[in-house]
């Protein structure tokens, strides 16, 4: 309040305005405190305030109290002032009241007010001066009782003075509490209108180019069977990219817990509901390119965290990229997500695809293991009964809440469906920097003996080969975007970040453990 009138102070002001930041003063309490003054000071308005007719007296009592009003506003001069009125008055009329000194302890009290700690002395000396010189005089506040009387003014002054200068001291530690607080609040919003615009200029941009690379491929190809393949992944990359800017819109509605700490680990996914959503999504995208991939969901958690509910929809998407690079044309094929037991509030997430293969898979696709890696989990390859190529993805994960721990291993897949929020194991998993390699741009992400399945496939689904990874990783911010050529130059490439690289063995497969702290996947 103070600062906004300040700022109709300037020179511009009008003469009411720089009059009435005159009488409220500077601070805060200095409006009441004059106030008080001039409620004093209308005192000789009441009736019986002259004890005398004579012109000297009623001239000098006058004097006394518009000195009583100007105590709030000159305080130090009011004090020499009033200390030598105040003798003189003694001297002249030893017999009457003398109002000075009144003056006197109330400009002492202002002074303590401002903390002006040697003019309170000043006062406060001035004061016992004229005590001595009325003792001396034997005037009206001589001797014991005017050393009560006043002292008892001045202590009781003193006191509210120093009262008032903690609470403008409170007021002004408020104030600058609360103007921090507004410029770190402007520069959370800046840094979130920052990162959401270049959030959405690299989702918008690299699900472009990517289309545009596939839309490119596609135009140069004559094989129907390979179209279809490329206008399902054209779909899958639509359907991430629509996903992402749904969720970057949706975040500006909760900035201030999410997007201005930059810790979307910690946020609350409906994971149910977005695992449906994807499942949709993948299906629509595998029937426009005539690809027969099914959906099947177990009973999942309602909620997850941000960083989990990340990896498994990359997780997701890179397994139906799989499919419908290297399925056998025609045949169906499944994408099953569920629930493993665990150990009281561990389990894991399984995501599982099965295609028929023309050529057996011997190793785990690359990405979709460093991936399962940084979280702790394996990626395993295995064929069944049908001599059908089996990729599967275990994600190992913990029930936050109390409520979603299971009693028994029999019950953990019926809480788990229960559980409010799930997270990723531990916050112990590093996820260090690994980056794909550059060096072969039509790679798939099946690396395995056969998995370059034919020429056609190096120059048609090879041709986008960075959907592999991008299509995937869409929910962070994407960079290093090449389109040279008709297609896209090289893998997308991610880095895992924070933390050093450090293995151990897991109990099932050759997957292996990293030991550190959790992080990010940036495309």
């Amino acid at each position: 309040m103070t600062s906004e009138i300040d700022g109709a102070t300037g020179t511009s002001a009008s003469v009411p305005a720089r009059l009435w930041h005159f009488l409220r003063g500077p601070r805060f309490i200095d409006l009441p405190i004059r106030l008080l003054a001039l409620i004093m000071g209308l005192t000789i308005l009441v009736p019986g305030s002259f004890e005398i007719t004579e012109p000297r007296y009623a001239g000098l009592l006058v004097l006394a109290y518009g000195l009583i009003v100007l105590a709030a506003f000159l305080p130090l001069s009011i004090v020499i002032a009033t200390t030598g009125l105040g003798i003189g008055f003694s001297m002249l009329y030893p017999d009457l009241e003398n109002m000075f000194p009144e003056a006197l302890i109330l400009a002492t009290a202002v002074l303590i007010s401002r903390r002006r700690w040697i003019g309170f002395a000043l006062g406060t000396l001035g004061l016992a001066v004229y005590l001595g010189a009325s003792t001396r005089l034997g005037s009206y506040d001589a001797g014991f009782e005017g050393l009560t009387d006043l002292g008892y003014g001045w202590l009781t002054y003193s006191i509210l003075g120093l009262c008032a200068s903690f609470v403008e001291a409170r007021i002004r530690s408020e104030i600058d509490r609360r103007e921090r607080a507004a410029v770190d609040h402007q520069k959370s919003l800046d840094a979130m209108r920052a990162r959401f615009t270049s959030d959405m200029h690299d989702t918008i941009s690299h699900s472009l180019t990517t289309e545009s690379a596939i839309i490119g491929t596609l135009a140069k190809e004559s094989d129907s069977e390979t179209a279809d393949r490329l206008v399902a992944e054209l779909a899958l990359v639509n359907a991430e990219a629509t996903k992402r800017l749904r969720q970057l819109v949706t975040s500006l509605s909760r900035w201030e817990t999410e997007s201005c700490t930059g810790d979307c680990g910690t946020s609350r996914i409906r994971f149910r509901a977005e695992a449906e959503q994807l499942a949709t999504a993948i299906e629509d995208g595998c029937a426009a390119g005539r690809v027969p991939l099914t959906t099947e969901l177990s009973p999942l958690p309602t909620h997850a965290t941000g960083t989990l509910s990340h990896h498994f929809r990359a997780v997701m998407l890179e397994l139906a990229t799989n499919v419908i690079r290297h399925s056998v044309p025609g045949t169906p094929a499944t994408l099953v997500v569920e629930m493993r037991d665990g150990s009281g509030s561990r389990a894991e997430l399984l995501c599982r695809s099965t295609n028929a293969s023309p050529t057996a898979l011997t190793r785990a696709p690359r990405s979709l293991s460093r991936r399962a890696t940084a979280m702790g989990g394996v990626c395993r390859v295995d064929e069944d009964e049908r001599r059908r190529a089996v990729v599967e993805v275990a994600l190992p994960i913990r029930f936050i809440t109390h409520s979603a721990s299971a009693s028994s291993k029999s019950d953990t897949a019926r809480s788990s469906s229960n559980a409010d929020t799930i997270d990723v194991v531990d916050d112990d998993f590093d996820t260090s920097a690994v980056s794909s390699s550059a060096e072969n741009p039509g790679a798939t992400s099946a690396e395995a003996p056969g998995a370059d399945h034919s020429a056609d496939s190096a120059s048609g689904a090879g041709g986008v080969g960075a959907l592999e990874a991008t299509g995937a990783e869409a929910p962070d911010r994407l960079t290093g975007t090449d389109t040279a050529g008709s297609g896209i130059s090289g893998e997308a490439t991610y880095r895992l970040s924070n933390g050093s690289h450090s293995h151990g063995s897991h109990s099932s497969g050759n997957a292996r453990r990293t030991k550190g702290g959790r992080g990010k996947v940036d495309a």
